[in-house]
């Protein structure tokens, strides 16, 4: 059995290494490359001994190999631990200093990382893996597997992404232009349905385009978007429509005489395009049945879903319900 001494000193050599940063595979191969060197020396002793002295001598080396080589995984481990923590840590106070408007400069420094002249604002929300949602299946490690793909993903993109991830989404700062397709990327390392808002802002701006992003992304998914990467553009009208206005509690009132089904009926039928018979496939009905429901729609709110002048006010009085959830969370601002 190799000496303590010897075995602390393995440990600790392992750290100076690490910090060195010469990988672990390397400082074992070393005491391999030494041990095969003691056998080599030994070798005219060696082919004196009886077969029970080399069954001894080469159990003791596969001892020896363990020991040290324990020793030297714990002390390169035990430095990894403290730099990963310390260097998450830096990375998490600049992504903080970024997104709420603090000393970006020196967090940067601190986190030895140089500031872009710009960032790529994502904000992603992430769907359920097929894991997450079978039984007998590790729901929570099968969250933290997604999240630490679609991390490892992103890192690809360039250096010194930062992250914010949880098994539903959460933020991203990409230092290089996103002219790739990070959509497919990410979907492919989710496993899942991926839903992105990207802008675009220089350091100091990021606060504001973390908010406009996590906007743009609320409306492409309450509105029943299809999953893809959004900007502010492509949402333009919706977002327009549900921002928080006088006009907002109105429109929203305009379906208030609609009962349930019909509500149903009026979102697929806008969902898919105006389109009777695909509207019928979806809810299961006759396309007679959606002819009738669209009718009772008109004769209540006064807007024909079929008639081309009524479809911008319906459209508006459905996303504003669809943002809001229901018309009792719609602001009413004390406004007629």
């Amino acid at each position: 059995m190799p000496a303590g001494e010897l075995v602390a000193q393995a440990r600790e050599s392992a750290i100076a290494r690490g910090e060195e940063g010469i990988p672990m595979e390397a400082i074992l191969d070393a005491y391999l490359l030494g041990l095969q060197e003691c056998v080599r020396q030994l070798r005219p002793e060696l082919d004196r001994a009886s077969q029970g002295e080399l069954i001894d001598f080469f159990g003791a080396l596969v001892t020896f190999q363990h020991v040290v080589h324990q020793a030297i995984a714990k002390g390169f481990l035990e430095h990894r631990e403290s730099t990963v923590g310390e260097t998450q840590a830096a990375r998490g106070a600049l992504l903080a200093a970024l997104t709420e408007g603090g000393d970006a400069t020196d967090a940067a420094l601190r986190a030895g990382i140089r500031l872009p002249e710009r960032y790529v604002v994502v904000a992603l929300d992430l769907g359920p893996h097929e894991d997450e949602l079978h039984d007998g299946v590790d729901h929570v490690m099968a969250g933290r597997r997604k999240v630490r793909r679609v991390r490892a993903e992103l890192a690809r993109t360039g250096h010194d992404v930062l992250t914010a991830l949880s098994p539903t989404g959460g933020i991203a700062l990409l230092p290089t232009p996103a002219d790739f397709p990070l959509h497919d990327r990410l979907t492919r390392a989710a496993g899942a349905k991926v839903t992105l808002a990207l802008e675009e802002a220089a350091p100091a701006d990021v606060p504001t385009a973390v908010r406009l992003a996590r906007e743009v992304l609320e409306v492409a998914t309450k509105t029943r978007r299809e999953p893809g990467a959004y900007r502010l553009a492509d949402v333009l009208l919706e977002y327009q429509l549900t921002r928080r206005s006088a006009a907002t509690h109105r429109l929203a009132e305009l379906l208030e005489p609609v009962d349930e089904d019909l509500r149903r009926t009026l979102d697929v039928y806008l969902d898919e395009g105006l389109r009777r018979n695909a509207t019928a496939k979806v809810l299961g009905v006759h396309p007679n049945t959606v002819d009738n429901r669209l009718r009772r729609i008109g004769r209540l709110t006064g807007l024909d879903p079929t008639r081309p002048a009524d479809l911008p006010m319906l459209r508006a009085a459905v996303a504003v319900r669809r943002m809001a959830g229901d018309v009792r969370t719609v602001p009413n601002d004390g406004i007629g």
